[in-house]
């Protein structure tokens, strides 16, 4: 099958632009991919980060970066170049309104040339987390000019269905992040990380007010005064509040026992982190699904996640991990406390050994071919 996706990907930065890297290494095995990457993904003045872009950057050789997310002449750019491949199956990567109007003007273009062709989307989110009043709106349009949909969430599709309640859409998952190394020896990583402490408590990923650091600050500050034989380190860049969030770690007179790396992780860095550490905690007041619970599994680490979106989902409970209610600080620490054992921790472990094989690339890829294929 000759097949189209529309994404972002390397170099630029981001969860979604690695997915999107693997699905096309994965999907390249049996089929003929190119992707239609963006020169320019947001204006800088949009974007709450030091930099879109990986350092060094890096670049996928099925990857043209041709799209300009505010200019429609690059628009049409692409939707002449997809009209000329003669490809099976166009896939539309969906993660926020401000692309509607990009992929729905592409979309309706390309139609028009080969009422044939099969389009797709493969949806991250249906809404923002930081929603505007036009996105229900825009969002519609652009499901509407889809063939079929793919969600990766039970989150996702409820949202999808609200709204588009006469699609056609398919719930898989979110495969494992397995490009990021293999888990390394944890007394090494955790002396490149200058931590000493018995338990290390993992938060990562970019920093937001709906990602809930401060909850675990709080709770933090709680399981202090029940125990002193843990460290936490949390490596994500602020996109937003920092000031304030590090002087709440000052208030809580927890900076002893947390340590704020305030930097985006470069790829050849993320195995010290998750092979340093004994359980990832994701306090968030909001989610869809995440990708982080996946990038923990691949290092067979168990993970502690709010009953929000999608995160249950993913979270065999006891086993692969912990639920708390949000914006809990109290119930977090106890969560915390209950988990902080070796022996546990080990039984965790060699349960998600075994676990995380049904979140693999080729089921995920398989599963997608096969529902293009019933369109």
């Amino acid at each position: 099958m000759r097949i189209g996706i529309i994404s972002v990907a390397p170099p630029f930065r981001g969860g979604i632009a690695a997915h999107t890297a693997q699905f096309i290494q994965v999907l390249s095995n049996s089929h003929k991919v190119k992707c239609y990457n963006f020169s320019r993904q947001y204006p800088d003045f949009l974007f709450p980060g030091k930099t879109q872009y990986l350092e060094p950057k890096e670049f996928i050789d099925e990857s043209l970066e041709c799209l300009d997310s505010i200019n429609p002449i690059s628009w049409f750019k692409v939707a002449n170049q997809i009209k000329k491949e003669n490809f099976d199956l166009v896939i539309f990567r969906f993660w926020n309104p401000f692309f509607a109007p990009m992929l729905v003007t592409i979309a309706r273009l390309i139609k028009r040339k080969n009422p044939k062709l099969k389009l797709i989307s493969l949806f991250d989110n249906f809404l923002p987390h930081e929603s505007q009043f036009y996105d229900k709106y825009f969002t519609r349009s652009f499901v509407y000019e889809m063939h079929g949909n793919i969600v990766q969430s039970k989150k996702v599709e409820e949202e999808i269905t609200e709204f588009c309640s006469d699609i056609s859409l398919k719930r898989l998952f979110h495969p494992l992040y397995t490009k990021y190394g293999d888990l390394e020896i944890q007394s090494e990583c955790k002396a490149k990380l200058k931590l000493k402490k018995k338990f290390i408590i993992l938060y990562f990923g970019l920093v937001r007010k709906y990602k809930g650091l401060d909850i675990l600050m709080e709770s933090i500050a709680k399981l202090k005064t029940l125990r002193n034989d843990f460290s936490v380190i949390a490596a994500g860049e602020s996109y937003g509040d920092s000031v304030g969030l590090q002087n709440l770690i000052s208030k809580l007179n927890i900076n002893d026992v947390f340590e704020w790396q305030n930097n985006f992780i470069p790829d050849d860095h993320i195995s010290t982190y998750f092979s340093a550490c004994d359980i990832l905690v994701l306090p968030y007041r909001s989610a869809s699904q995440s990708g982080i619970v996946q990038i923990a599994y691949h290092f067979n680490k168990p993970v502690i996640v709010t009953n929000v979106g999608g995160l249950p989902e993913m979270v065999e409970i006891g086993r692969s991990g912990s639920i708390v209610n949000p914006e809990s600080p109290e119930e977090l620490s106890k969560e915390i406390n209950k988990y902080l054992d070796k022996v546990k921790l080990a039984e965790m472990s060699n349960f998600i050994e075994i676990f995380k094989e049904k979140y693999s690339w080729k089921i995920f890829v398989e599963e997608t071919i096969n529902y293009v294929n019933s369109l």
